[in-house]
């Protein structure tokens, strides 16, 4: 129905993605996954024109989302960004961000990082401490990270914290103002 209203005032933006280059069965899927974390589809027509540029070259829809997700920036910094537009963040450790993205699995369809137990443990530790760092100084937490790992984070910690907000640097627009406010990491000596 959203797509059937948009193709009403941008036609030629459906024809040229739907069917062209994706089925609404990805579309939606897409929707979904920024839905999923609290991501707004009202600019349906940016989120489409992205589509329809990224689906030519991109046919994974993890893949698809990610790249929706930077073309969105600008909405996404709104929402976390305090009034002097700085965001606090929580960092992970490069050598965890490293970790991740060489254990990265990918079976039939889910994508996933296979960390060891002990590794899984020591970053939920981690986290948890952070975000309660970040959340007792009156801030929303939010991760950031890198594109490569963004996902795999998000993964990783969604059956610890659901809603934990996970973004990564290319989602930064340039006037927002980073400030990093604690660092995840996987070491014995903070657990």
């Amino acid at each position: 129905m959203l797509i059937d209203n948009l193709k009403g005032s941008y036609p030629v933006v459906i024809e040229e993605l739907i069917p062209a280059v994706l089925n609404v069965g990805d579309v939606q899927k897409v929707l979904q996954n920024l839905l999923k974390e609290r991501i707004s589809i009202r600019n349906l027509l940016l989120i489409c024109e992205r589509l329809a540029d990224e689906g030519r070259f991109v046919k994974d829809v993890d893949a698809l989302t990610e790249g929706v997700r930077q073309a969105l920036a600008r909405a996404i910094c709104r929402e976390y960004q305090t009034a002097d537009n700085t965001m606090p963040v929580i960092t992970l450790d490069p050598t965890i961000e490293q970790t991740i993205a060489e254990t990265v699995q990918r079976p039939d369809k889910d994508t996933y990082a296979a960390l060891d137990p002990n590794t899984i443990r020591l970053i939920y530790a981690s986290l948890l401490r952070e975000v309660e760092k970040a959340t007792a100084l009156g801030y929303q937490p939010v991760v950031l990270c890198s594109n490569k790992v963004r996902l795999y984070f998000k993964r990783l910690t969604e059956r610890v914290l659901p809603n934990l907000v996970v973004l990564s640097y290319n989602e930064i627009v340039p006037e927002i103002s980073v400030e990093a406010i604690g660092m995840i990491n996987a070491s014995e000596e903070h657990v």
